[in-house]
């Protein structure tokens, strides 16, 4: 997802960049001085996993506390089906009862971009929450450019502008000034456009 970022979403000559995923899990990947970070073991990037909070649900990883459990898609599927159970109102809430048919994230996007109140007061509370973390990212690296994709960027400014505001809030300012923090031109598409572009430039190398 970074490479295709890079090579063919926003990029104009940013060499220091994070891309930020938000899908069903989290994870990030790291551009430093014009090359994908990989790790020792290929490993980085693991943002889900960090332990953000002290509570007691359990990843898929197996751990409890991580980013992912309550800044995600998974987080926010769960959050939506417990609120609507509690009572809350939702374009979602006659599907809950709909168990050969269970309501998907896509559809929550949807719902979002519809101007469901429920679903965009989890997806805003989700940016707050990821935005606080992004913002140690940006204290640690530096990043010319902050890049939010995966599926639930594709709720636009529901997701973007908690997570700006919460960098304002939390990042050093002499940082965050020099990190532009913008919406992946690729969305939902940047990992098969990375993969093609990589593939196509290991290929030129042998």
């Amino acid at each position: 997802m970074t490479y295709g970022e890079y090579m063919q979403g926003h990029v104009k000559g940013e060499k220091d960049i994070i891309f930020v995923n938000i899908s069903w899990g989290v994870g990030i990947g790291i551009i430093i001085d014009g090359k994908v970070y990989t790790g020792k073991s290929g490993f980085s990037g693991e943002f889900g996993h960090v332990n953000a909070y002290d509570n007691e649900i359990i990843c898929h990883c197996g751990k409890k506390g991580c980013l992912e459990t309550e800044a995600s898609g998974s987080a926010l599927h769960r959050t939506l089906l417990e609120r609507i159970k509690n009572g809350e109102s939702s374009i979602l809430s006659t599907r809950i009862t709909d168990e050969d048919n269970p309501i998907t994230l896509d559809e929550i996007i949807d719902s979002v971009n519809k101007e469901d109140l429920l679903c965009i007061e989890i997806v805003e509370e989700i940016g707050q929450k990821l935005g606080k973390q992004i913002a140690g990212l940006i204290n640690i690296f530096n990043p010319e450019l902050v890049i939010i994709g995966g599926t639930l960027s594709l709720t636009g400014d529901y997701i973007t502008q908690p997570i700006k505001t919460a960098v304002r809030k939390y990042s050093l300012n002499l940082v965050n000034k020099d990190s532009a923090i913008i919406t992946s031109k690729l969305k939902d598409r940047a990992g098969i456009v990375g993969a093609c572009m990589l593939a196509r430039s290991r290929m030129f190398e042998s």
